[in-house]
């Protein structure tokens, strides 16, 4: 059962960088809208996606997470094949907002059920999967652009569909052969539940340092990424989706690596969430410094990225110092205010960045439009700010040497 809700992972990844990071130009060219619509499609998932974590985590904690994601890998599924059907931009919108709502009750319930069996090995286990997870953004990056360049958009998302119903299946029959734990009456939907995230200061530095990392590091990779590198430094699709591909290949397997780090250090966490800020601070530093001095060779703005990428995903040591330094009841509960927030800065940014990059008209060329250096810097500019304030709440967290701790 967990093989298969892991792969399910696999596939809610995909869809995250699907639309419209992988399929900027096709999106735009199929239904003729402009940057701000085609933005809008990824922040309908992302922004549906964070809101419902904050209602997965407290079910998961109730329910348990496989019992979760028998309701929410449904919807997913028929959001994902609905994605490919032709018809209106309205009905891909609609088809985006089912899919987001199906995938967020894919991670929080895997970690919950990660978390019952494996005990102290929760970082490494977690490593693992977040690899195969992370891999579906992979997938979702050169591979399935090339698929589409081959078969078309509507054809490519239509097969992910398929697969992805498939592998529900599978899940579904690997479930009721399991017996599912007892509902936890105990935990129950409250205002106060998620208020009480916030009564500890260390938890709001520690949501702030991971959520606004991941939420621009996303942002980059699921939305603007491949669209700014081939605008701005004249990459070719292929090229630029290389890149998507390795940024996200560095994100899946940093987690893993930290997880192993962490625990050849000692069980310590504070620096790596720290040095994540920095790298994060610093890659978005080079990607301004080129736009400022229309340095248009890729070195600055793929290094920037790759910065982020480091730096974006440091999920295991997050999810190890919030189980380390809350109650086991309140666990899941502030792992989906955490992903809540990490999901809305993605979604927040893919929200304005489309308004942001229109003020300057584009140009077309070969019906396709081309954004300038103005575009991209008023979108990129945003971003130090925001990373500033997550390197000073970084410099503020507690060590728990892999040990529970009393914070507050």
């Amino acid at each position: 059962m967990l093989i298969f809700i892991t792969l399910i992972y696999f596939f809610a990844n995909m869809q995250k960088v699907l639309v419209p990071g992988a399929t900027f130009d096709e999106i735009q060219q199929l239904f003729d809208v402009d940057a701000s619509a085609v933005s809008n499609t990824g922040a309908i998932f992302l922004c549906v996606y964070a809101i419902s974590q904050l209602a997965v985590g407290v079910m998961a904690d109730r329910f348990g997470g496989a019992k979760v994601i028998v309701w929410g890998g449904l919807i997913f599924c028929i959001g994902s094949v609905l994605s490919g059907v032709p018809g209106s931009f309205m009905l891909l919108c609609v088809s985006r907002f089912l899919t987001g709502l199906g995938a967020a009750a894919i991670y929080l319930s895997m970690i919950k059920e990660i978390a019952r069996i494996s005990g102290s090995a929760l970082p490494l286990f977690l490593g693992i999967a977040m690899i195969v997870g992370y891999s579906g953004a992979i997938a979702g990056a050169s591979p399935f652009i090339a698929g589409v360049k081959h078969l078309g958009y509507s054809k490519m998302m239509l097969i992910t569909g398929g697969v992805t119903a498939a592998v529900y299946a599978g899940f579904l029959l690997s479930a009721l052969k399991n017996q599912f734990p007892a509902v936890r009456k105990e935990v129950t939907f409250s205002i106060s539940s998620y208020l009480n995230v916030f009564k500890r200061r260390h938890n709001i530095a520690l949501l702030a340092v991971c959520g606004l990392n991941f939420g621009v590091y996303f942002a980059l990779q699921s939305i603007i990424g491949k669209k700014f590198l081939q605008d701005f430094c004249s990459m070719s699709e292929t090229a630029s989706g290389a890149v998507l591909t390795v940024t996200m290949l560095i994100a899946a397997f940093n987690g893993f690596i930290l997880a192993n780090l962490s625990r050849w250090a000692g069980n310590r966490r504070k620096i790596f969430l720290q040095c994540g800020s920095l790298e994060c601070l610093v890659g978005a530093g080079l990607i301004v410094g080129a736009l400022i001095f229309d340095i248009r060779q890729p070195v600055l703005a793929v290094t920037g990225m790759i910065l982020l990428a480091f730096g974006g995903n440091v999920t295991p040591i997050f999810v190890s110092l919030v189980k380390e330094t809350n109650e086991e009841n309140r666990f899941g509960t502030v792992l989906c205010v955490g992903n809540f927030f990490s999901y809305s800065v993605t979604a927040g940014f893919g929200c304005v960045l489309g308004k942001l990059m229109d003020i300057y008209p584009p140009q077309k060329i070969d019906g396709i439009s081309v954004y300038s250096r103005n575009s991209y810097l008023l979108v990129f500019a945003v971003l130090i700010p925001l990373l500033a304030i997550s390197m000073f709440c970084a410099l503020k967290l507690r060590e728990s040497y892999g040990k529970d701790i009393d914070v507050r």
